[in-house]
């Protein structure tokens, strides 16, 4: 992240009136905690965090600045609104250097795998793992090339390199990605069947 996003904060009364209030005055209910900071209810700006998020990417810092306090976070949840497209509440959790904190990351998948130009379908059962990392070293995504996969194969947590200070938290058995696609002698026996089926 080359430059500083900043988020500005408040302090917040609980509850639903409160929390219905806040949102009608354009700001959004949160919560700010950590392993050394506890937990403090605040509200941020409606379009300020939006525009910030908009230009971030998953697990980016942000620096949080409550009262006089400037902190380093990223944002841990959000809730969204279940039928219109807005934000209802957000988390954020604060870092501490030195201090490994548990992410999710996105799984994304680059490249075209010699298994799918062959027919095959490429399978992605899962789409983020969780990780534990130092704040400095906390990843935004996972990167899978899949472009020598072939029909059969198969990505499993265990098989990533992970970047240095990134450890698995998830299951390591758990596939991320297959190449799906039938045997050559299914697809020969299938042919085989329709021509007696013409004649």
């Amino acid at each position: 992240m080359e430059d500083k996003m900043l988020i500005t904060a408040q302090k917040r009364d609980i509850g639903t009136k409160a929390a219905k209030k806040l949102r009608r005055e354009g700001k959004i209910p949160a919560v700010i905690y950590g392993a050394d900071f506890g937990s403090e209810h605040i509200a941020v700006d409606r379009s300020e965090f939006m525009a910030a998020i908009r230009r971030s990417r998953r697990n980016d810092r942000f620096e949080l600045k409550l009262d006089n306090e400037e902190f380093k976070v990223i944002v841990k949840e959000i809730q969204w609104h279940p039928v219109k497209e807005e934000v209802e509440h957000v988390d954020f959790y604060k870092l501490t250097e030195g201090r490994p904190v548990t992410v999710d990351v996105p799984v994304r998948v680059v490249g075209e795998s010699k298994g799918v130009k062959m027919g095959g379908d490429l399978y992605q059962p899962r789409k983020r793992i969780t990780v534990e990392a130092l704040p400095e070293a906390i990843p935004n995504e996972i990167e899978i090339d899949v472009t020598n996969l072939q029909i059969g194969d198969v990505v499993h947590v265990f098989d990533l390199d992970m970047p240095e200070g990134v450890r698995v938290k998830s299951s390591k058995n758990f596939t991320l990605v297959a190449i799906l696609g039938k045997a050559l002698e299914e697809t020969e026996e299938g042919e085989e069947e329709e021509i007696e089926e013409e004649s």
